[in-house]
């Protein structure tokens, strides 16, 4: 089968197969989540659309297990499986600008560094990862939070159109006029249905913003949590907070650090903003204008690779307790080279809550805020999985009483494989699961595509 496989892809995508021999195979493979180390029987890199078409049909011929490998960034490893196929998007990265209709069209396998770029050039902008090496694709189907949410929504909400290829091979070109059924699901759940080999995003102007990051010392995690929950409960939809209880500089010791993306004009608010961040203490003030690119960049890059364990719920609000009980999770992580333990709390917040659930499967648009332990360790010391583990999930179970929404936050799930249909289910609600099986019996009744936060064809409605 292999054989056979590996020539139809061959025909497809010329000397752009790689096998477990190739010189460039474990370069390829490599993850963002050193905890899944997968071996793929086949690479492909397609290269368009058609191709793409070609590799799934070849792939769905050879009943080989496939998976759609976009940035590479996904925490749960589903861009890699053992065994199988990746048809890797990497080579689909072009973003073409049309500043007058300020749209964007940009390939199923960009970064938001790649999209940035091309739409800043033009002062323009749209909601993107807050880590700027995060695929497109992978984050705009799963919701996709960002600095600009408080403003501009979720990535998912500014999509016009997508590109995508079924199960069977077939192009389709979604938007809420040609299938308002399947645009409302990718919206959300969009991994489930195909291949996206292109977006088009609805554009903003957005030339400067003022941010960046403010750090306090991390003696008193909990006062800081509470600056930032309070800032956030009254911001105006200009402004976008985000707190990481880390650890920070030279001396790499704990901290609290709040990201600041102001992206309003509005002088006297920028002086009051100012002066309710240096209510504590301050440790470092990295606050300034700055480009949007420049904003997209403060959080840094990590390398692919290491190992990452995150659990996220969403949560009603931070009431005293939880923010008692997270900073106590925080005091009590590994922070000492080669371990940066970090809790991540975002809020959902302006035009994110506004949007209403009509509209996407997104499941959480009512939530406050969003509690993610990020356990992240070097690949050297597998044997801390456990402990890494463990400790990331207690700070989700900490959060779990105070919301409603199973796993919360879909891209941020750190299990691999299919999660089960009970929880999907917990995770968008009865309704909303109903529809989205519904459209996988409809697009595809085997389960092609189930490699990701899955939603199975099941039976009946």
């Amino acid at each position: 089968m292999t054989d056979d496989a590996r020539s139809a892809l061959e025909a497809v995508c010329p000397d752009r197969v790689i096998t477990p021999g190739h010189p460039a195979y474990d370069r390829v493979r490599l993850l963002f989540n050193g905890m899944h180390d997968h071996r793929p029987r086949l690479i492909c890199l397609p290269a368009d659309t058609a191709e793409v078409q070609g590799a799934i049909r070849a792939a769905r011929d050879a009943g080989l297990p496939t998976t759609i490998r976009g940035g590479g960034h996904n925490i749960a490893g589903s861009g890699s499986l053992d065994g199988g196929l990746v048809i890797d998007l990497r080579l689909l990265n072009r973003t073409a600008v049309d500043p007058v209709e300020r749209l964007a069209r940009t390939g199923g396998g960009a970064t938001w560094a790649d999209f940035d770029l091309a739409t800043t050039s033009y002062g323009l902008a749209s909601t993107g990862g807050t880590f700027d090496d995060t695929g497109v694709g992978g984050l705009t189907l799963g919701g996709g939070i960002g600095h600009l949410m408080g403003r501009h929504g979720l990535a998912c909400d500014n999509v016009e159109s997508y590109v995508l290829v079924t199960a069977d091979g077939e192009r389709l070109h979604v938007s809420p006029h040609t299938d308002p059924e399947l645009d409302w699901a990718l919206r959300g759940a969009g991994h489930n249905f195909g291949a996206v080999t292109e977006f088009t995003f609805r554009l903003h102007p957005v030339e400067r913003v003022y941010g960046g990051y403010v750090a306090y010392p991390g003696d008193d995690p909990a006062a800081a949590v509470r600056l930032f929950r309070d800032l956030m409960l009254e911001a105006p939809d200009d402004l976008t907070c985000t707190m990481l209880l880390e650890r920070y500089g030279p001396g790499q010791g704990p901290a609290a650090v709040m990201s600041v993306c102001y992206a309003g004009d509005d002088e006297e608010y920028r002086a009051t903003l100012d002066k309710t961040l240096r209510r504590l203490d301050v440790l470092d003030w990295r606050i300034e204008h700055r480009s949007y690119v420049s904003m997209q960049l403060c959080l840094g890059r990590l390398p692919f690779g290491l190992r990452h364990y995150w659990s996220a719920r969403l949560v009603d609000g931070l009431p005293d307790e939880l923010v008692d009980t997270v900073a106590a999770r925080f005091q009590e992580a590994r922070i000492t080279d080669p371990f940066n333990d970090t809790v991540l709390l975002e809020p959902i917040n302006g035009a994110v809550r506004r949007a209403g659930s009509a509209g996407s499967a997104v499941p959480f648009r009512d939530a406050a805020f969003n509690v993610t332990g990020m356990a992240i360790w070097d690949p050297a010391h597998p044997e801390a999985d456990e402990q890494q583990t463990a400790w990331a999930k207690s700070v989700a179970a900490a959060a779990e009483p105070h919301g409603r929404w199973g796993d919360g936050y879909i891209n941020y799930v750190g299990d691999s494989g299919a999660p089960g249909a009970d929880r999907a289910l917990r995770t968008f609600g009865p309704e909303a699961y109903g529809r989205l099986a519904a459209l996988k019996r409809r697009l595809d009744p085997d389960n092609f595509f189930r490699s990701n936060y899955n939603v199975a064809p099941g039976t009946g409605r």
